[in-house]
């Protein structure tokens, strides 16, 4: 990965851990997520009708977009039940233990291409996402720590992120970056609006008049911080790309300690920094 593209991920690192933490503390997280969502669309919808002339997309494309916007989905209806259940700084890092399962797709289909100190590194961040968890593992087991709600929902949090990785990887190169993050954020938006049915309207307006600053944020910038790992797809490997933006672990456990007053963060924030050392040697294999 070149030094414009390592930079491109830890900003978009920094500012997916920003738009989680408001998530986290909206009163009403589905009627946030879905209200950010719609201001996304209204945002970007000049420059995606701007490009959609020169989109051309193919078969495989429309595929694409279609597997990545329900995997999407899915990765957005556990995420906000792991935060309905539990910490920022426990739900978020487990989340992003995706690296593990994306470096062995990775292993098993390019033959390679990726050095063995890129694929060590991308398991440390999985490594170092679980380390949160040791206090709780020592007292109770592994098997009361996957019996608990917050833990399982976000390991398939996860579990959905390594999925749509590899869709997007794949899409880049079918779809423009813009325009394939505006139409898979139509069909994620779509579901998770046929989820809240009847209720979404006035939901959302109540989380609106509580939260319209963070919503319009979100709104823009979010959907900005993962069109940025787009750009990097159509270039890098995915493992070294999803690896590299568990920064965002470190982060958020920060922001999850200071914004939000979460407690026992030392094991969390010691995770994080091993997922840092992780990103570090897939930034300097990649």
């Amino acid at each position: 990965m070149t030094g414009v593209a390592i930079a491109l991920v830890l900003l978009s690192a920094l500012l997916h851990a920003v738009w989680n933490v408001f998530s986290k503390g909206s009163s009403d997280r589905w009627a946030f997520f879905f209200g950010q969502g719609v201001a996304m669309l209204v945002a970007y919808m000049p420059l995606v009708v701007w490009q959609w002339p020169h989109a051309g997309i193919d078969g495989i494309g429309w595929l694409c977009v279609a597997g990545s916007a329900v995997t999407h989905a899915g990765y957005a209806f556990y995420l906000l039940k792991a935060y309905d259940a539990g910490d920022l700084s426990v739900a978020y890092p487990l989340s992003r233990t995706a690296p593990v399962l994306v470096a062995l797709w990775d292993m098993a289909t390019l033959r390679g291409q990726l050095s063995a100190a890129g694929v060590c590194g991308a398991m440390l961040a999985g490594v170092g996402a679980l380390t949160l968890q040791l206090p709780a593992l020592r007292a109770r087991g592994p098997r009361a720590v996957l019996r608990q709600r917050v833990t399982r929902y976000a390991l398939m949090t996860a579990v959905f992120i390594a999925v749509y990785t590899l869709f997007d990887k794949q899409g880049v190169q079918h779809v423009p970056p813009l325009v394939f993050l505006y139409l898979i954020s139509f069909g994620e938006f779509v579901l998770i609006g046929l989820r809240l049915g009847r209720e979404a309207a006035p939901r959302v307006a109540k989380e609106l008049r509580a939260n319209v600053s963070q919503v319009l944020f979100t709104g823009i910038v979010g959907p900005f911080s993962y069109l940025l790992i787009l750009w990097v797809l159509t270039a890098a490997p995915a493992s070294y790309v999803l690896g590299l933006r568990q920064t965002s672990i470190v982060f958020g456990v920060i922001l999850g300690h200071f914004v939000l007053g979460e407690r026992e963060t030392r094991y969390r924030l010691i995770g994080a920094l091993i997922v840092a050392a992780g990103s570090a040697m897939i930034a300097a294999a990649g």
